[in-house]
């Protein structure tokens, strides 16, 4: 994800909360008073009140001396000021005024977290961030990523919405571990991330150092399972690893059980396909590409690697005709008409792969493959 965009985003969205704000002036000697503690303004101080809070209060007898705002809601004001605008200029009069009155925010912003309902999904993020933005530690980085997770699960937000808020909240499980490495419930959640970004050897390491770390054993029973349903995908990815770094014999020791069992996973057979092709058994290779398109029919790169094993196979019409299929989806594609034009060459179509070479070079004309293709014709045809 474009973390620019992410940036946009959040910094669009906390902006357009401060809309929600309402400033009343307070005058010079107005007492505020909490318990047996007292705050008196030594002058004319503006303090925040939501526009919903604000109403509330209008309705209801005063309950600071002169001001008719009632204090919960300048306190509920004051956290979203934080949460939405941490540079706020009389933040720290606000900080002043509460430590006069020996409120801590902290626990406070938490007990509203955990009492918000459903349907206040946005007061929980504004209020998650002025937690961070007061103290920003492990545990407050795991509340504030907790409701920005659940924030990303809000059916009125776009999908790329609701990615920037998980990614968001995968950022600040994160954060939680920079601050203290065993925290257990970090390693909890982050695990189901990464399983969920299918990135199943990152998502075992995590669980693995929850199951280390945790003392809930309904928690480590759940994770416990999730870890031996977990095992084929990280045999998978490790599997599919192997065949990127050029090793198709190990790689084929950990895909090759995983068939029976996911013989309708088209990446698991693209990958086995990929490893056998690098091994030069291109007859194998070919049945499991051809299976891949029984799954997934215009799957595109099974279309490019089955055409280059029926070119090593030589057979070269099958393979210039995939090719055209591959770019009657993806027409511009010069590597695709570089392809066609080395089975059109080795099947004596030679006028055929020097208008296909003629075309990848007007798409990129510095290619290297196609400029070699091109001496190879002129040089030899």
């Amino acid at each position: 994800m474009n973390k620019n965009k992410k940036d946009e985003f959040f910094n669009k969205y906390f902006n357009n909360k401060k809309d929600d704000i309402f400033f009343v002036t307070l005058k010079k000697g107005v007492s505020i008073k909490f318990k047996e503690f007292e705050y008196i303004t030594s002058s004319e101080l503006p303090v925040p009140v939501r526009a919903g809070k604000l109403l509330e209060d209008i309705r209801r007898e005063n309950e600071v001396e002169k001001a008719g705002i009632s204090l919960s809601n300048i306190i509920d004001g004051i956290i979203y000021v934080q949460g939405s605008d941490k540079d706020f200029e009389y933040l720290y009069e606000y900080r002043k005024m509460l430590e006069l009155l020996c409120f801590d925010l902290q626990p406070y912003i938490i007990h509203c977290i955990n009492n918000l309902d459903e349907g206040n999904l946005d007061d929980s993020v504004i209020y998650g961030n002025a937690l961070i933005n007061i103290n920003e530690d492990d545990k407050n980085c795991f509340i504030y990523a907790s409701v920005l997770e659940k924030k990303a699960t809000d059916k009125k937000l776009k999908d790329n919405e609701s990615q920037f808020f998980l990614e968001e909240a995968h950022f600040f499980y994160e954060k939680a571990l920079d601050y203290n490495d065993k925290f257990a419930l970090s390693y909890y959640k982050l695990g189901y991330y990464y399983k969920l970004q299918q990135q199943y050897v990152k998502a075992e390491l995590h669980w693995k150092k929850h199951q280390e770390l945790d003392k809930d054993v309904v928690r480590i029973e759940e994770i416990r399972n999730e870890l031996q349903q977990l095992e084929p995908y990280v045999d998978f990815e490790n599997g599919y690893n192997l065949v990127l770094k050029e090793q198709p014999n190990e790689a084929l020791d950990l895909l090759l059980p995983l068939v029976n069992d996911f013989s309708g996973w088209w990446n698991l057979l693209f990958f086995i396909g990929l490893a056998y092709r690098s091994l030069g058994e291109y007859e194998i290779a070919e049945k499991y590409f051809e299976n891949v398109l029984k799954i997934e029919q215009y799957q595109k790169e099974t279309l490019n690697e089955l055409g280059l094993c029926k070119i090593c196979r030589g057979k070269y019409t099958e393979a210039s005709e995939l090719f055209t299929t591959l770019l009657n989806i993806e027409p511009g594609n010069c590597e695709i008409f570089c392809n066609r034009a080395v089975a059109h060459l080795y099947n004596n179509e030679v006028e055929r792969a020097k208008e296909d070479i003629t075309t990848a070079l007007k798409i990129n004309p510095d290619d290297e493959v196609a400029l070699g293709i091109k001496l190879e014709i002129e040089q030899n045809y």
